[in-house]
């Protein structure tokens, strides 16, 4: 399996493994690969690419990691890419600020958080346009943070 088929789930792991256990013929077993990290060339095949999936649902979520905030901010800046490719990475940039304000989260990152606040605020025309797609849990959290006061609110 090549790191792009595990990143876009396009290898099935079943069918290449047949019906049951090569070592010991069992028809019951199970099957677990580790998702491989995104490069940036991963990424911007994904976002270029309406038809690819890092998983089913909650992208947001797999994106919503420190590691790949510096990728998120270059696609955003510099490649045209479909509104709702463009919509979750917004949502995953508010991701990342409403887990590092969870009282929950003990082991947020404050440093990261107001990093993603001043991103975003500088971003802000993009966050209106993703707003519709963002869960209302999370704009309760995060939008009070930013400077939504400079431009119309969103």
């Amino acid at each position: 399996m090549t790191k792009r088929e595990a990143a876009f789930e396009l290898f099935d792991i079943n069918g290449a493994l047949g019906q049951k256990c090569k070592n010991c013929s069992s028809i019951s077993f199970t099957t677990a690969y580790q998702r491989p990290d995104l490069d940036f060339d991963l990424l911007k095949e994904w976002v270029t690419n309406s038809d690819l999936y890092l998983m089913p649902q909650d992208e947001e979520l797999l994106l919503a990691e420190e590691q790949y905030v510096d990728m998120i901010l270059e696609v955003l800046d510099t490649m045209l890419i479909p509104d709702h490719k463009r919509d979750l990475l917004m949502d995953a940039l508010c991701v990342i600020v409403y887990d590092n304000t969870n009282e929950d989260n003990f082991q947020g990152d404050e440093r990261l958080k107001q990093r993603v606040i001043k991103e975003l605020n500088k971003r802000l025309d993009r966050l209106k346009l993703a707003d519709n797609w963002i869960a209302d849990y999370i704009k309760k959290v995060v939008y009070p943070q930013l400077d939504l006061g400079r431009q119309n609110a969103v």
